[in-house]
């Protein structure tokens, strides 16, 4: 039987001829103590080769931890129980969780935790739990020898909503090493930076940080929601979006100096606190990695260590900014997009027009131009003739092509999926007006298709534009 051997010391054959202590030291004290025989030696005591049944022995586990069974008064367990939460698996609920309330009430007339958050059971792609018998467990130590300790958690929690099994896939492994990888490369890219004092901060800086730091708190209350939800896949997809894309994709192009040229002081001392932030709410999620770079950053004591520094506290936040700046992403990806469609070489500037038929936050407008390479940003009353246009809301948005593209080559490719996207509405259309079909269909399938249509009449009124800008 497995469990804690019971702690009885026979030093005779007679059935009361036995002590009990924490261990052989103890014992044997009692014993020469109760026999009065102060030769006794340790090896003429046997301890009982019988055992606490584990679930029995474990369930004590709350105060047994605090020594709070033999001194129940004493100063640990007084502060420690009852804790907050337990984090076990489902199926040992009435072989452990339920004892340890019990013994809880027993012993300390009191619960022993407040909460208890169940785990997954990791399971092979065959459904099936994994086991040493069955052979279809993977090495631990050689996963982390190939993706790291921090990618394997990162891995398998992004795959793991609360209380949900989790059918293993290396793969998982490999997206959490990717992430640790863009994490050290961000580092990187800003720790190389040259800095100079005598650098004026430029406008397109400014507002970068001022978004960031909004983003940052719109961020860190979305992960403090669902902490306390005890939805730690959600936090960490919180933290993994924010600095993949916000902090990586976005903030650091907007900050970062024109190629082999310094940055200046004040965006740089700005940078290494925002990365430091980002540091902090990675830390629960990847502790050695994030503890690494921490020291990296700078020299700190023991004391100074991130797990143990302050955690970034709650500030308003400026929802607006955020919304402003996510038009401002819809823009520089259209333009992204033409450049890639029309071979428009980064390198070349662009000039941008803007019909602004709805207000926009012109603050921006610098690290539009900063991302996308644009001479200048205009806004105007009509559109502009010869240009490729998009639209991002009501707002219309034309670049003139001076010469870049073939002005009748492009009238003809846009006339034939002008046509290509008018067939497609057509047929969603007519699906949509068949009574029979809106009436037996899922109520997702009938909003994919009016979703499909909504997104044909937007892409049909936008390639119209580019016609008319061009003709």
């Amino acid at each position: 039987m497995v469990g804690h051997q019971i702690p009885a010391y026979f030093y005779g054959e007679g059935v009361n001829d036995f002590v009990v202590g924490k261990d052989i030291e103890e014992a044997l004290e009692k014993a020469k103590e109760k026999t009065g025989n102060t030769s006794i030696t340790a090896l003429d005591l046997k301890q009982d080769p019988d055992v606490l049944d584990t679930w029995f022995s474990s369930w004590l586990w709350p105060m047994s931890v605090f020594d709070g069974i033999n001194n129940p008064d004493n100063k640990e367990v007084n502060y420690y129980y009852p804790t907050n939460d337990l984090v076990t698996a489902p199926e040992i609920m009435f072989f452990w969780v339920a004892r340890m309330i019990i013994a809880g009430y027993e012993y300390k007339d009191e619960l022993p935790f407040k909460n208890v958050y169940y785990t997954g059971i990791v399971r092979d792609k065959q459904g099936r739990k994994m086991s040493k018998s069955l052979g279809n467990s993977p090495d631990p130590i050689e996963l982390m020898k190939l993706y790291g300790a921090d990618g394997v958690r990162v891995g398998m929690l992004m795959s793991s909503p609360a209380g949900n099994d989790l059918p293993f896939d290396e793969s998982l492994c490999e997206q959490g090493r990717n992430f640790s990888n863009k994490i050290w490369n961000g580092f990187r890219l800003v720790k190389g930076w040259e800095v100079s004092e005598s650098i004026e901060q430029p406008e397109a800086s400014k507002i970068a940080i001022k978004w960031y730091k909004e983003k940052f708190q719109e961020t860190l209350k979305s992960i403090d929601t669902s902490f306390e939800k005890f939805r730690i896949s959600e936090a960490l997809l919180s933290v993994y979006k924010l600095l993949w894309d916000d902090y990586s994709s976005w903030f650091l192009e907007m900050i970062k100096p024109e190629y082999q040229q310094p940055i200046d002081t004040k965006t740089y001392t700005e940078a290494i606190l925002i990365l430091e932030d980002n540091l902090k709410i990675l830390h629960p999620f990847m502790p050695f990695l994030s503890e690494e770079i921490w020291h990296f950053i700078a020299e700190r004591t023991p004391e100074e260590a991130l797990i143990v520094a302050e955690y970034p506290k709650h500030e308003l936040i400026n929802n607006q900014l955020i919304k402003d700046f996510d038009l401002v992403q819809e823009v520089v990806s259209n333009i992204r997009n033409i450049r890639k469609d029309k071979n428009i070489s980064f390198k070349e500037e662009i000039e941008l027009s803007v019909v602004e038929n709805a207000q926009i936050n012109k603050d921006f407008d610098v690290v539009i131009e900063k991302l996308v390479n644009s001479s200048s940003i205009s806004y105007v009353n009509e559109a502009v003739e010869s240009a490729l246009s998009f639209r991002v809301n009501s707002n219309e948005y034309f670049i003139p092509m001076k010469g870049s593209i073939n002005v009748e080559e492009e009238i003809a490719k846009l006339t034939e999926e002008l046509k290509y996207n008018e067939g497609f509405l057509k047929s969603v259309q007519k699906k949509l007006s068949n009574e029979r079909f809106v009436n037996n269909a899922p109520e997702q399938v009938i909003a994919n298709e009016r979703k499909k249509e909504a997104d044909a009449l937007a892409k049909i009124e936008t390639i119209k534009a580019s016609l008319n800008s061009l003709s």
